[in-house]
């Protein structure tokens, strides 16, 4: 398996929580280039159109030959977007994924329902694995745990 962290060594809060899946804060166009030379299949984007990245970075990822995945996350978070990460994530067993925000803050919260439902991990674990990605909102978190909840 790949290390893509080693192909990436400044990636912004760069973590590798899941086999094929790194997370990150928002990558430079360079590090997205990298990454999908690689081997990253999909790009899994939580940001906000809105949200300044001093690039187009769904043209970067096609050149690069990924897929780019936008899900705009910004206070509530629906159902709906909960169930897309699930399904990127769970296609990260066949084709590696990147899968970031600003800062990994939403996506150590977005990763809580995968790693509960999809993984069989329990609350506890959940939560680190979500820490050590990034998580730092509590509200973020529970929104996570409130739709387990609504699907359990």
């Amino acid at each position: 398996m790949t290390d893509f962290l080693a192909t990436v060594p400044g990636l912004s809060n760069g973590q590798a929580p899941l086999p094929n899946v790194v997370t990150a804060g928002q990558p430079t166009a360079a590090e997205l280039a990298a990454l999908g030379a690689a081997g990253v299949k999909t790009v899994l984007d939580l940001r906000m159109p809105h949200e300044g990245r001093g690039f187009e970075e769904a043209h970067v990822v096609e050149q690069a030959g990924m897929r780019y995945v936008n899900v705009p996350v910004q206070g509530m978070v629906s159902d709906e977007a909960f169930a897309t990460v699930r399904r990127e994530l769970q296609g990260a067993a066949s084709a590696p994924l990147l899968y970031h925000c600003a800062s990994a803050n939403r996506v150590g919260a977005l990763m809580i329902p995968h790693l509960m439902l999809d993984l069989k991990q329990d609350q506890a674990t959940a939560l680190k694995t979500a820490q050590q990605v990034g998580l730092r909102d509590g509200m973020l978190a529970q929104l996570a745990l409130d739709y387990v909840k609504r699907q359990g």
